[in-house]
């Protein structure tokens, strides 16, 4: 065998016997205790406090949501993943809450090819003007914010209560005046929120509010009950000023909530088909101002000139309310 070979040879075994009597001073003594190289570390990071501590250490404080969140679709998604990691929560502060919707609900809703059809998906361009997804969407349960509201109301109480509301509603829920609205056939939900809403004060009107203060809960609903099983018929009024034509292209931004013509998507939201055209401009004009407080018309309004709003007015107006009496 050449030297250089037998040299080599005899290094590589020299080595080899170094790294074998050197092995058990080299490591250490919990080695492939629970499995290969782990050594120690198992039992080190099972005494550490978890970071994520799943929805069921929120339930405690915040009953109300979880139970929103648990009943929904939603409960596939903890709470972690919106709020951030719950470690050392309550007694560090508070968590942080997402200001920006979008870009965190768009992460699974934004449409793109391959997701499953299931889940809902949205084209974010066309979708909310710009509007956060809290704005009409619950968070913890994504149903529409506006939930509907149970109407159990007695429409025959609501009758003799409504003679009342006779001389700006008229006594069959068709105004006489086209500035104050028609309450026939309208969604009672609506009816019943709108009035609540007017009672606590969420909501002001100069006329509205003292009458809906001295209302009970119970006149709420039975009021709700009674406009909405009318007849939504409007007579014949005098033309609107707007452009129904220009306002049917604009209405479209206003389909998702109110239907195509106005009829309505949502029990919990206003019909706006044959309304009062004055009424559906001076309304849509109070939005704009900040004198009705409601965060999606806000938005929505805050775009329109004064000509979009009579054009609207104008279609709305124009459409059938399509009563079924």
């Amino acid at each position: 065998m050449p030297k250089h070979i037998f040299r080599l040879v005899s290094l590589i075994l020299g080595l080899l016997v170094v790294a074998i009597i050197a092995k058990p001073f080299l490591t250490v003594d919990s080695f492939y205790r629970f499995g290969h190289y782990r050594a120690n570390s198992v039992t080190e990071i099972a005494a550490q406090e978890p970071v994520l501590q799943t929805a069921r250490y929120c339930e405690g404080c915040h009953s109300a949501r979880h139970a929103q969140w648990s009943a929904g679709s939603h409960k596939s998604v903890t709470c972690e993943i919106c709020h951030g990691a719950a470690q050392g929560h309550p007694q560090n502060g508070k968590l942080p809450i997402p200001k920006d919707a979008v870009k965190l609900c768009t992460q699974c809703h934004e449409a793109m090819p391959g997701r499953p059809r299931t889940q809902p998906q949205i084209q974010v361009a066309q979708h909310s003007s710009g509007q956060q997804c809290t704005v009409c969407h619950n968070p913890h349960s994504p149903k529409i914010a506006a939930a509907l509201v149970k109407v159990a109301g007695d429409a025959a109480a609501g009758k003799q209560r409504a003679a009342a509301c006779a001389s700006c509603h008229g006594t069959d829920g068709i105004s006489p005046n086209d500035t104050w609205p028609n309450l026939a056939g309208q969604n009672a939900a609506y009816l019943a929120r709108i009035l609540a809403a007017y009672k606590s004060g969420d909501q002001k009107d100069v006329a509205m509010t003292p009458l809906a203060q001295a209302l009970g809960d119970a006149e709420i609903q039975n009021l709700a009950a009674y406009y909405a099983g009318l007849g939504c018929k409007s007579a014949p009024g005098k033309s609107a000023a707007g452009d129904a034509a220009a306002g049917k292209a604009l209405a479209k931004n206003c389909a998702a909530c109110h239907g195509e013509t106005g009829g309505g998507s949502n029990p919990a939201w206003p019909k706006l088909a044959a309304q009062k055209p004055g009424y559906l401009v001076n309304a849509l004009k109070a939005f704009k101002a900040g004198l009705r407080k409601d965060p999606m018309m806000a938005g929505v309004s805050r775009g329109l000139s004064d000509t979009d709003i009579a054009n609207l007015a104008a279609y709305y107006a124009a459409q059938s309310c399509q009563s079924t009496k």
